[in-house]
């Protein structure tokens, strides 16, 4: 595929105890009453998955090379090659999924659709979901980029918790339900009947577009990575699609993001990477993390969005907190991802190629 000159960031370096092969295990987070367990690897995809147990994972969130040669890790011989890839590592990732498990696959939407018509076949859903910013510059004299996509790959039975992330109304959906409405009326029904919307006291249902911010310098979180998620993005897939002390994986953890946003939900992780610089830069980011999560308690919403209507008429549900840590013992993952942090011998893949 055509090369374009690598983006110039600070060189990280190779911590001494990572400069073998893999696969290395880099940290260890054992459970107790402030979190869930957390294992980080410096292994490959193949490496990391292959030691899972069959439908042991409730969610798999991946941020793979883009195959747009970002860098030296992201350069692929042609996007056929880029597509042969992808589907080995997604054929392990549909074998690890629980029956109610889900997978979320980060790209540019022109590669990625390429992966979804070779690899979708696996899971028994699709959905297509777009990561919208409007902070990103643009350079050059093509059309300016400002989404990409995500797959929301799902067996049968997967989770998906739109009331975890539901967002604010906006002003045009609660002005104009407060009046009566006729029958025509995508709020009056299709009977003759004038009935009253209601919001709902999480807020509005979200999209399948989500608008976050691309990470800039300056903000906090910034980290050296050249692709790096934002921590709002990640956490709408994980409140969408886990619960409390459920197992969440990311075998290209890269800057760290999923682990440090599954730590603070409370969820147990399982995350790897093949270049041992970014295990590095995961590892102190997450020691970090554990050292500022000592003195400061995790957010969580105790109300409303502040542009839902109050008071109610008629609520139809009690808030959630999504955030809380599992009633189980502390000790205990209530999950099939138990055993797969026990990351024991490799285990054969019984997906068909």
């Amino acid at each position: 595929m055509p090369k374009r000159p690598p983006r110039v960031v600070r060189e990280l370096p190779i911590p001494g105890d990572l400069r073998g092969p893999g696969p290395t295990l880099a940290l260890e987070i054992p459970a107790h009453d402030a979190t869930c367990r957390g294992e980080l690897w410096h292994a490959d995809v193949l490496s990391l998955l292959g030691r899972l147990p069959d439908a042991s994972v409730d969610l798999v969130i991946a941020d793979a090379p883009y195959a747009i040669a970002k860098a030296e890790w992201d350069e692929f011989e042609s996007l056929d090659a880029y597509v042969d890839w992808c589907d080995t590592w997604l054929a392990e990732v549909a074998r690890v999924l629980a029956p109610h498990g889900s997978a979320y696959v980060c790209g540019f939407s022109e590669i990625l659709a390429d992966v979804k018509a070779r690899s979708a076949r696996r899971f028994d859903a699709c959905r297509w979901l777009v990561w919208y910013y409007r902070n990103k510059a643009n350079l050059g004299r093509d059309f300016g980029r400002s989404h990409e996509s995500i797959l929301h790959l799902r067996k049968a039975a997967a989770r998906v918790d739109v009331d975890a992330i539901r967002i604010p109304y906006n002003g045009h959906t609660t002005r104009y339900p407060a009046r009566i409405q006729a029958v025509s009326s995508q709020y009056g029904g299709a009977t003759a009947k004038r009935d009253r919307w209601e919001p709902n006291p999480l807020g509005a249902k979200p999209r399948d577009v989500l608008e976050v911010p691309v990470i800039c310098n300056g903000m906090a979180e910034k980290t050296p990575h050249a692709t790096q998620k934002p921590e709002a993005l990640i956490e709408k897939l994980i409140l969408a699609s886990s619960a409390p002390g459920q197992l969440v994986v990311d075998p290209f953890v890269g800057s760290g993001t999923t682990a440090v946003v599954a730590a603070r939900l409370h969820r147990a992780w399982l995350a790897g990477d093949a270049d041992p610089r970014y295990i590095g830069l995961t590892r102190d980011r997450l020691s970090a993390h554990q050292t500022a999560t000592t003195t400061r308690p995790s957010p969580r919403r105790t109300s409303p969005p502040r542009s839902a209507p109050t008071p109610l008429r008629k609520a139809r549900r009690e808030p959630i907190d999504h955030h809380s840590r599992p009633s189980s013992s502390p000790n205990t993952v209530t999950s099939p991802g138990q055993a797969a942090l026990d990351f024991g011998q490799p285990r054969a893949s019984t997906n068909e190629p």
